[in-house]
């Protein structure tokens, strides 16, 4: 069965299905003609034909029947609507004792699944985690983590076996001991300041053998913290987990993520204790035009 057809009856043969091809599935021999399909084993079901036909001419096996919609270009935000979402976001830390309804962790999910990602992969998979006794798992392996890093940095000869081997990362972790402290000593004294309270967490993960499921991951988080803030919840990235997942596999047990896979993003997320009104300049952008 083919993935891909052309009806020859509906073809304008404006030949946009070529233009808009990531993968030369299509080619238009001439101009104003019907394209042929000389490259499906190429495709990678990214829905660019389908999407750009101005004649719904093209049926792709991937997008059946109700799956391609209408894009509602009235409700679309102003270039200026969207500029003021990005810099009203910021990281938040403080929540309120309340839980997040499942239905908008799901819009959040979706959200981030319509991130693009690199071959049109749609690598990145979720762990949602609101049970409490796990996040405090998560919290407890997190400054267990921390605290066994911070005692290794401080020991000669480990630090500059650790610096021959990851020399950049390593000199980066040394700027940061005194946080690892911090987070410790808090730990210790009853007090939360990996996740911060939290009522719920968003693992972002994929098999570590996909081109770019890092990036692709990245992307899938920016989504979401932008969805996050139009919901009216607060987040921030939870980094000091990432770095645990990345160097100890208590927190991949915990959750069942598979051994292959590795975790890139992790969204702490929740009702907010109170709301900025305010968004604060940036340093300007440092450019190198050429």
């Amino acid at each position: 069965m083919l993935k891909i057809t052309i009806d020859r009856d509906l073809c304008a043969m404006c030949g946009t299905c070529v233009l808009s091809c990531p993968e030369t599935v299509f080619v238009q021999k001439e101009k104003k003609s019907i394209p042929d399909i000389i490259h499906e084993d190429l495709c990678i079901s990214c829905g660019h034909c389908v999407a750009i036909c101005p004649q719904e001419a093209i049926t792709h096996r991937d997008f059946p029947q109700g799956s391609v919609h209408q894009i509602n270009l009235d409700i679309f935000p102003s270039p200026e609507q969207v500029f003021e979402l990005i810099k009203a976001r910021r990281s938040i830390r403080a929540f309120k004792d309340k839980p997040v309804e499942r239905d908008l962790i799901e819009q959040i999910i979706a959200a981030a699944r319509y991130a693009p990602s690199g071959h049109n992969a749609q690598s990145t998979e979720f762990v949602v985690v609101q049970e409490k006794e796990t996040l405090e798992k998560i919290v407890e392996s997190t400054q267990l983590y921390l605290s066994k890093t911070a005692k290794q940095l401080r020991n000669p000869l480990i630090k500059n076996l650790l610096l021959k081997v990851a020399k950049y990362e390593i000199e980066g972790a040394l700027h940061l001991m005194n946080d690892f402290d911090r987070i410790v000593k808090e730990y210790n004294d009853g007090k939360d300041a990996v996740i911060f309270g939290a009522p719920c967490v968003l693992f972002f993960h994929a098999d570590k053998s996909i081109n770019f499921s890092d990036v692709n991951s990245s992307l899938a988080v920016q989504n979401a913290m932008l969805l996050c803030h139009s919901l009216g919840l607060g987040c921030f990235y939870a980094g000091y987990v990432v770095s645990s997942c990345k160097r100890d596999n208590s927190i991949h047990h915990l959750l069942s993520i598979p051994n292959n896979h590795q975790v890139y993003g992790v969204l702490a997320i929740g009702y907010p204790m109170f709301k900025y009104k305010k968004w604060i300049q940036r340093r300007p952008a440092r450019i190198d035009w050429k």
